[in-house]
């Protein structure tokens, strides 16, 4: 997560964050300790940031990065290149946001937990999942692999329901 401080600033400085600018998306937890941590989000792209010093909602704010290291620092670069085209553009830039490669596979595997903690067999989710056509020609084929998909699918979503979810946060 990048780490910022807030410094006020003049009226009309070109360097200025204001978070009115962004009410649509914003979201500013304010921590007991005085730290913020700042959610711009349009419910598909987001970044996030923590204020170590300052508010943003005191009115518009230059920001003082806080980078350091070689541990993070390319996640931090990372949002910071996002705050900085969503600030000139007026939205979330779309190339810096790939698409998930792994995406599908997590969906599929909390669709299999849904449906066999709902009493589904393998087979009815191997149908849900993959369609009745190849179920029917491969179920009983001369390959487990529809068979041991669904297992490996269930396993992974074991994992993801006992804390695994945590891992896709970072």
């Amino acid at each position: 997560m990048l780490a910022v401080e807030t410094l006020p600033v003049r009226h009309g400085d070109g360097d200025a964050f204001d978070i009115r600018r962004f009410d649509s998306v914003a979201t500013v937890l304010r921590c007991p300790d005085g730290h913020e941590h700042l959610l711009l989000s349009d419910g598909v792209h987001h970044l996030q940031m923590e204020v170590t010093a300052g508010s943003l909602l005191d009115g518009p704010v230059r920001f003082r990065y806080e980078l350091s290291g070689f541990k993070h620092i390319e996640a931090k670069t990372l949002t910071l290149r996002r705050l900085m085209l969503l600030r000139r553009l007026g939205r979330f830039p779309s190339g810096l946001y790939p698409p998930e490669r792994r995406a599908r596979r997590w969906a599929m595997a909390l669709q299999a937990y849904d449906a066999v903690q709902a009493g589904a067999t393998h087979r009815k989710i191997a149908v849900a999942l993959f369609g009745e056509k190849v179920v029917k020609e491969d179920w009983c084929g001369r390959s487990d692999y529809l068979r041991l998909r669904v297992q490996r699918l269930l396993r992974m979503a074991d994992k993801l329901v006992n804390g695994g979810y945590r891992d896709l946060l970072r």
